[in-house]
């Protein structure tokens, strides 16, 4: 197999742009506004997914971004393009979703699809802390923790996969439905947050942010709104208040909902600086 280029990887891997319209990636997928002159399959429509049923990939063409009203994958030739378009029209299908005309140029397919109810597909792939690292039961154990979550708060959960790629650790992607809003942020997602810094839970759980999981001191696994975080160093307590006040102020103006703040002393004073000020909010 030939190697994977460094950009492709890149992309895989965090947000980026692409050709100004597409912004690539991250665990809720990717806004797709229009890739210029995409060439239509040759086909009447996509084969019939013969392939056994499975609940590991390993092939990255079958493991699509979610747009808007449209999946995206990447695919070196169009045979693999079919594979995925096939597979991933049976998934939709499966959940009542139609497949529309689908894609391929230039290394990419897209799969457009109709939805009722304002919903659209969204994915979630797990951070590799999130289990025991080289423990294939620990990553299952956890996929269907989180899956299970989110049937409880009536999340319909379309397709899980354990994901094995070369060029990353092994993960799992849990695909769901989620009613689509105009900004990302506002919609209810399953989301990771690693803001840098031990994370208040006893603060964000007490104003109602749900959380999943906690496996580090520094990240914590929910679902809902996304969350944002901001944090500052004081010499002094009064310092340590005004500069809350200031960013709190900040916030608001650029119409945050702000969840709560917490001001601490530093476990490790640095210099001069005794107190951390920690602060989150909804994006």
């Amino acid at each position: 197999m030939r190697p994977f280029p460094a950009l492709l990887v890149a992309a895989f891997l965090a947000n980026s742009a692409y050709a100004s319209d597409v912004k690539l990636l991250g665990a809720t997928g990717f806004d797709y506004v229009g890739i210029p002159q995409i060439l239509a399959l040759d086909q009447a429509g996509p084969p019939a997914f013969k392939a056994e049923p499975q609940d590991k990939i390993d092939k990255m063409h079958l493991l699509p971004r979610c747009g808007k009203s449209a999946l995206f994958g990447y695919a070196d030739t169009e045979a693999q393009a079919a594979e995925g378009i096939a597979m991933w029209t049976q998934i939709l299908s499966n959940a009542g979703i139609k497949a529309g005309k689908p894609a391929y140029e230039n290394g990419m397919y897209l799969l457009p699809y109709e939805a009722s109810g304002g919903v659209e597909v969204r994915e979630f792939m797990a951070e590799p802390r999130q289990f025991k690292p080289k423990d294939e039961q620990s990553l299952r154990e956890n996929m269907a923790m989180v899956a299970g979550g989110m049937g409880k708060r009536g999340i319909p959960v379309i397709a899980s996969y354990v994901v094995d790629l070369e060029f990353m650790l092994p993960t799992y992607s849990v695909y769901y439905l989620a009613k689509a809003e105009e900004s990302r942020e506002r919609e209810t997602q399953v989301r990771v947050l690693k803001p840098g810094e031990d994370i208040d839970f006893d603060l964000l759980e007490k104003a109602g942010v749900d959380i999943l999981q906690k496996p580090e001191t520094w990240m914590m696994v929910y679902i809902g709104r996304e969350v944002g975080f901001v944090s500052r160093i004081a010499k002094s307590q009064e310092e340590a208040e005004k500069k809350l006040k200031e960013r709190v102020d900040l916030l608001t103006g650029m119409g945050k909902t702000m969840i709560g703040s917490r001001i601490l002393p530093l476990a490790e004073p640095y210099e001069d600086y005794r107190f951390l000020v920690n602060i989150y909010f909804y994006q």
